[in-house]
């Protein structure tokens, strides 16, 4: 808007010393071309502001928003959301940084739900997934619709699934007073998560 209005302007003072005579203006033979200085301006403008609208990076980091739950999303978790995220730890850890967005939300039972999603400009989400090998032992997890893979981990009362859909990882770990409970807490959640995947 800024650049459009300072080309009009210019455009107008140009004009301001010239005698109001449509001869003068309209005089010119009949092959001359009109040049136009609005039209690159604009075109440049409006092209490099598309540009970044649609760039990868900004395509990648509204995936990365989407797939992050919501305190609706878990309205029938019986969760509230703790004041501040917990720190990474266990199977997070052993996902490639990136800048990952989510949080933590607390049980009435005292079990904590974190949620760590994070997006990849050079690689899909699946490459990551397979390079990643998070301690404790494997929990076998079926891949809900939505994800295009998934992967699990225990590591004593700390269970991980991590699921890849486009380049956003989206990785749900709980910590409960039993292994058997977090794990059944991520599997139960794997299908929301996935849900909120960008499509492949």
């Amino acid at each position: 808007m800024v650049v459009l209005a300072a080309v009009v302007l210019t455009g107008l003072t140009g004009c301001a010393d010239r005698p109001n005579d449509l001869e003068t203006y309209y005089d010119k033979p009949a092959g001359a071309a009109t040049p136009s200085a609005t039209t690159p301006a604009t075109s440049s403008s409006v092209s490099v502001g598309q540009a970044a609208v649609n760039s990868p990076v900004n395509h990648i980091a509204e995936d990365v928003a989407a797939a992050v739950l919501t305190k609706s999303d878990l309205a029938n978790e019986g969760v509230r959301e703790a004041a501040a995220r917990a720190a990474n730890g266990s199977c997070f850890d052993a996902v490639p940084a990136g800048d990952p967005r989510g949080s933590t939300w607390l049980y009435t039972s005292g079990s904590a739900l974190t949620q760590q999603v994070t997006g990849y400009l050079d690689r899909t989400a699946a490459e990551v997934l397979a390079q990643v090998d998070c301690d404790g032992q494997p929990l076998t997890v079926t891949r809900p619709a939505g994800a295009e893979a998934a992967r699990a981990w225990c590591d004593g009362t700390t269970c991980t699934v991590l699921l890849a859909g486009g380049h956003v990882l989206s990785g749900l770990q709980v910590t409960a007073s039993t292994q058997t409970r977090a794990a059944d807490a991520v599997k139960g959640l794997a299908a929301l998560a996935a849900e909120k995947l960008p499509a492949s």
